[in-house]
């Protein structure tokens, strides 16, 4: 039986780097996974809404996840994303991911179609029932407009194979009653990057984060702090890092990701797939000029 502690720890939601064209970049990825590895994230969470997993398409995403099992080497944990509007569609990505040996399997909600909670515990329990490795939930009611319900977690609790969540929301009063409700072996991931210090307090078991891209270090830092109960160091350090959330909520936050791992000279291009953003000269010049002057970004950068 899978032991849920050993997943505890800081990981990244990686971007999928793209070529001018729009194409995938898999030589950009895969130096982005070794320049993190360096930074020492615990691992990767791969084809989720930071890597633009719904834009891509089966084999895209097949083919990004590949690409990462082969540049970390078997030195970091990796947790594919195999969430899709439809149960199958999870299924075949589950399978593909459990072929590459993966260490885990997620999936958001699904979504679009108004199911009941009771379908997607099903669509869950479809899913594990196809591919045996662990499960976590994906909860982002910000974008997928689900609410998910207590009794739903602790049933879900009960499993197993269901290891825990990625929480995204900023609702850590839910946080906390899953921890209530379901114990500590069912994991929680913080995933809004600009709470973490209060999901750690709350009793988060480690993050998974789309900032981690451009600036790691910070919170593999933040993540000690936690683990060391010194809560005043990483109320300070919270500071330092929604300084730069705070910029880039100001332009988009793929884009931006994007653009400062461009700065850093981790990937080639910032381009993002339509229809997202694509970022103006002016705006590039702006996210250079706030760049320049972050000493947290700039720490991160890539070394040759």
């Amino acid at each position: 039986m899978t032991n849920s502690y050993d997943f505890k720890g800081v990981y990244t939601a990686l971007i999928t780097p793209m070529h001018d064209d729009g194409s995938i970049d898999h030589e950009s990825l895969a130096r982005l996974v070794r320049h993190l590895q360096s930074q020492r994230v615990k691992g990767f969470y791969v084809g989720g809404s930071t890597g633009e997993g719904f834009i891509l398409d089966t084999v895209e995403r097949q083919e990004v996840l590949e690409t990462v099992v082969r540049a970390a080497e078997g030195k970091s944990t990796i947790i594919a994303h195999v969430g899709a509007i439809g149960t199958e569609a999870s299924i075949e990505l589950a399978r593909h991911a459990e072929r590459q040996g993966v260490d885990a399997m997620s999936a958001v909600v699904p979504f679009y179609y108004k199911t009941t909670v009771e379908q997607i515990k099903e669509h869950y329990i479809a899913i594990m029932a196809a591919v045996p490795l662990p499960m976590l939930i994906y909860h982002y009611p910000g974008a997928t407009g689900v609410q998910l319900s207590m009794d739903f977690y602790e049933e879900m609790a009960q499993y197993p194979q269901c290891i825990g969540v990625k929480f995204t929301s900023l609702n850590l009063f839910e946080m906390q009653q899953i921890r209530a409700r379901c114990g500590d072996r069912f994991l929680i991931f913080n995933g809004h990057d600009e709470v973490y210090a209060a999901g750690a307090l709350t009793g988060a078991d480690g993050a998974i984060g789309s900032t981690y891209n451009m600036m790691a270090p910070l919170f593999v830092q933040m993540y000690q702090e936690a683990e060391h109960g010194n809560w005043s160091s990483l109320s300070e350090l919270q500071g330092e890092a929604n300084e730069v959330i705070a910029n880039m909520v100001s332009f988009d936050v793929i884009p931006y990701e994007k653009y400062i791992c461009y700065a850093q000279g981790i990937i080639r291009s910032y381009r993002a797939r339509q229809p997202l953003k694509q970022l103006t000269e002016v705006e590039t010049a702006a996210i250079r000029t706030f760049y320049e002057k972050s000493a947290v970004l700039k720490v991160s950068a890539y070394q040759v």
